[in-house]
């Protein structure tokens, strides 16, 4: 038997700025040598103008960023769909949604609607799946610091640790789609 899918992957230590660069192809390899699928976990403030905004929806109705300190996750798998890219995000969302009902203990205030999480009425998160020529990127954030003015909740509401918040959902996030990869080459066709 093969070796199975293995995803790079980097929690870095020290705050850095999330740009657009993090969204173009290749970035996790140019930056950290990072080969191949990957997954680049940090923390720090959005600096991402609002005409660089890659949901169209979003950008139409006036895109609004969080202030303040976000823990954001930088994935990108070669060889695929925008589709599939969507459907990677949404594993991404939800397992985000359970790592933070668990440690909150309330599944009852953090809501997932479409793909974002909600605590109550306030926005917990951000993200956006883009195609490249070589590649998806998917951006989830998930804000650290409350925004009251953009209508931003913070998971240090809830002290919780925001690199250990990080690591539990990028290493679920490998998990499932390692499981997924490997399920595709462990089935049967039916001739």
């Amino acid at each position: 038997m093969g070796e199975g899918y293995r995803m790079d992957y980097l929690l870095v230590p020290e705050p850095m700025e999330m740009t657009i660069d993090a969204m173009r192809p290749h970035w996790a390899l140019k930056k950290f040598d990072l080969w191949g699928d990957s997954m680049v976990i940090f923390r720090g403030p959005m600096n991402i103008k609002p005409d660089e905004g890659i949901d169209l929806k979003e950008f139409k109705r006036g895109t609004v960023f969080p202030k303040g300190d976000i823990l954001h996750f930088i994935i990108e798998h070669f060889n695929d769909e925008l589709e599939k890219g969507v459907l990677r995000q949404n594993i991404l969302v939800s397992i985000a949604e359970e790592k933070l009902a668990h440690r909150t203990g309330s599944s009852q205030k953090i809501l997932r609607w479409g793909d974002d999480l909600y605590d109550e009425d306030r926005r917990l998160t951000l993200t956006a799946v883009a195609p490249t020529l070589v590649s998806v990127k998917i951006h989830l954030g998930i804000c650290i610091d409350a925004d009251e003015d953009a209508g931003f909740a913070g998971i240090s509401e809830y002290s919780l640790d925001p690199n250990e918040l990080g690591e539990v959902i990028g290493n679920q996030y490998r998990a499932d789609i390692r499981r997924l990869r490997e399920k595709c080459w462990r089935m049967r066709p039916i001739i």
